[in-house]
């Protein structure tokens, strides 16, 4: 009977040790998961389209730099160029502000900050910028100071 008992007792002992085994594995085995998805469940895929013109007859830019800085205590910065189509993926982390530039050469630039909420899509329409009305005002300003300078030395000859 005493045998018995130690054999019981040892097959019980193999039994526990086994399955304290397997719930070990399969702890490590979830934690190994967990710091895999980690490293991507917390970033978002936030696509920026890129274009110039308005309405159907809209152009992709290609090679536009794309830069998203975080806002956040913790900086994260990550920056990408526009493809052939004008789209540009940045991965961004969930729940964090950031400050988004995008420069294309002879356009006006863009500077926005928004809030990761989930995989979001952005698209700009680039505004050309119009050198001659550039021009047009330099030249406004400057006849507006003739015209002051004018009107300033005929007062003091009256005088």
């Amino acid at each position: 009977m005493v045998k018995m008992a130690v054999v019981l007792l040892a097959v019980f002992s193999l039994i526990v040790a086994a399955n304290a085994g397997y719930v070990s594995s399969n702890l490590k085995s979830q934690k190994t998961t967990q710091m895999m998805n980690t490293q991507t469940d917390f970033y978002a895929n936030i696509t920026f389209n890129v274009y110039e013109g308005e309405g159907c007859g809209c152009i992709p830019l290609r090679g536009v730099p794309i830069n998203a800085t975080s806002r956040d205590i913790e900086h994260h910065n990550t920056s990408g160029v526009t493809d052939d189509n004008g789209t540009c993926v940045l991965q961004l982390e969930y729940d964090k502000t950031y400050r988004v530039s995008i420069q294309a050469v002879d356009h006006e630039s863009v500077l926005f900050d928004f809030v990761v909420l989930d995989n979001q899509a952005f698209s700009f329409h680039m505004k050309v910028i119009d050198t001659s009305s550039y021009h047009f005002s330099f030249i406004h300003m400057m006849l507006q100071k003739i015209v002051l300078a004018k009107k300033t030395f005929n007062v003091n000859l009256i005088v």
